[in-house]
């Protein structure tokens, strides 16, 4: 069920069906009471094409704050009183989310700001329900908020009204259309303060008007295929669901409603916006930071981790879709393709005979990209390790140990973090192939450091140890960012170290192009690797 209906289209819309009762009223009386009726403006679907046809509705029910009005023939027959009432309720006083004191106007008004009051001079909000003949669920119309005639393909009620569905799952008085109420009374209120937003803005604060209220929507469709971009909005559930997310995760880890309230409020659109909210209140972190870290936490969703930057408190999040699985090495020069602002996941297994993997990547140099490898350790914690990108080439790699049982993974987690560039990277995987932790003397610790880096013609590294290596130390295995073997160096050990040089040529001689490089060196069941940068 998708929740809105989008405004009509000039010259996609089918011809006004007046149905005029001579006599009758064709606008709100004065101070309306339950029992009024006049005829209502309504977008209609059947017969198709969609269309404004008008309609005899009544005033069923009258609160503080709201009017309750069901179009004639459709009541008694898909709503009734125990609907107005219950509707009444929830709009007025209490909800089923984490403010139950507190109903659907208030939740919506504190979180997103007070609504409008454009034309009639009455604060309260039409909620007008009838049946709309496809499957959607409310919608609310700016046209309404102009006198009529101010847009001459379009009608107005002249007045705050939303339109909801009378024939939704659950029915007008169930918690899932009550949600639908709060999400389409936020797309009001967005109006008011940011009439131009964009819609993956303004519909992922309606969703979470909708968690708001305690009645989110479930998540699905988004989980499975995370290759989504944010800022895209095509009306499909998956949108709602991604946008959902980014709403409830900003509102959880920079600020809650007053964070909210900030980014509805700035005249900005788009990333803009939450730009400048996370300037005004305070916070290091750019847009970029929050959607690196925001796509950790949509496939781990574990608020124990580090500063429980990784996880939801407010909804419990199902698994999210890998898009490959690799479970024997080394995995070399993958290539793949993420969209902007959306997410990729792999998982690496069968790591506990090497115990290590060493991840590289390469991406478009023109796009940005947050390259994650979260560590998941059987039985055990989760490791999360940002791998460090140089800027110009969008190259790194990042080297994780400790894989010692059978169940342990990696997942790399790739995301497109620009809205610019190709969309392309490599990725590649490598363990100490060969050599388990059972093989010869141990060693508790083996370290390997490059100097200068970056060098032109000649590098230096420095191997150091703790332990016995005396079945003596292999040596340095030099590969390219695509995972080739370039070169392998011969070691001479002494008793606190050893020194190997590299030319900067391959095992032909052939000098190497400029570009990023892995050297990667092993003893006695260990590994340890660092990435140096040639510039020739």
């Amino acid at each position: 069920m998708i929740h809105d209906i989008l405004p009509p289209v000039p010259g996609e819309i089918g011809p006004d069906v007046p149905f005029a009762i001579p006599g009758m009223p064709m606008s709100p009386p004065d101070n309306p009471q339950v029992g009024d009726s006049w005829l209502w403006w309504l977008w209609v679907h059947s017969p198709m094409p969609p269309h404004f046809e008008q309609h005899m509705c009544t005033v069923r029910g009258v609160s503080e704050h709201g009017y309750v009005v069901v179009r004639n023939t459709d009541w008694m027959v898909s709503m009734d009183q125990a609907d107005v009432d219950a509707i009444l309720e929830r709009w007025e006083n209490s909800s089923i989310g984490p403010y139950p004191a507190q109903g659907i106007y208030e939740l919506d008004s504190n979180a997103f700001g007070t609504p409008p009051d454009e034309l009639d001079n009455d604060p309260r909000i039409y909620l007008v329900w009838f049946d709309f003949a496809i499957a959607a669920d409310g919608f609310f119309f700016y046209f309404d908020e102009y006198p009529e005639g101010t847009f001459p393909q379009y009608h107005s009620n002249e007045c705050e009204v939303v339109y909801l569905s009378t024939t939704s799952s659950g029915g007008p008085g169930g918690d899932y259309m009550l949600a639908v109420v709060a999400h389409e009374f936020e797309h009001m209120i967005h109006w008011l303060y940011d009439e131009d937003e964009t819609s993956w803005v303004n519909e992922g604060m309606a969703e979470l008007a909708m968690w708001l209220y305690g009645n989110p929507d479930t998540i699905s469709g988004f989980s499975s295929n995370p290759d989504n971009n944010l800022t895209v909005w095509e009306g499909v559930w998956a949108d709602y669901i991604k946008t959902y997310l980014w709403s409830l995760y900003f509102y959880e880890q920079y600020g809650g409603q007053p964070a909210i309230y900030a980014a509805l409020h700035d005249p900005a659109n788009s990333i803009q916006g939450y730009e400048n909210t996370l300037d005004a209140l305070g916070y290091a972190e750019n847009f970029d930071d929050v959607f690196a870290d925001w796509i950790v936490a949509n496939y781990l969703d574990d608020t124990t981790i580090e500063d429980g930057r990784f996880g939801y408190a407010g909804d419990d999040l199902p698994p999210f879709g890998i898009m490959g699985t690799y479970s024997t090495y080394p995995v070399v020069n993958i290539y793949k393709t993420v969209n902007h602002w959306a997410a990729d996941y792999y998982r690496f297994q069968s790591l506990s005979s090497y115990g290590n993997l060493l991840l590289t990547f390469d991406g478009d140099n023109a796009n940005s990209f947050a390259v994650w490898a979260l560590a998941m350790h059987n039985g055990g914690a989760t490791e999360v390790h940002r791998m460090t990108l140089d800027g110009p080439t969008q190259t790194g790699t990042l080297e994780i140990n400790g894989m010692t049982d059978p169940a342990d993974k990696v997942i790399l987690a790739v995301g497109g973090a620009s809205s610019t560039g190709g969309t392309g990277y490599y990725f590649s995987g490598y363990t100490g192939q060969g050599i388990t932790p059972e093989e010869g003397p141990g060693i508790s610790d083996l370290q390997i450091q490059a100097s200068p880096n970056p060098f032109s013609s000649t590098v230096v590294f420095d191997l150091a140890w703790t332990g016995d290596v005396s079945a003596g130390l292999p040596g340095v295995e030099i590969f390219d960012i695509g995972g080739r073997l370039v070169a392998r160096l011969a070691a001479d050990v002494s008793a606190d170290g050893a020194t190997v040089i590299w030319d900067g040529t391959d095992s032909e001689g052939t000098d190497s192009p400029s570009g990023v490089y892995i050297a990667r060196a092993t003893a006695s069941g260990r590994s340890c690797s660092t990435s140096l940068i040639l510039m020739r």
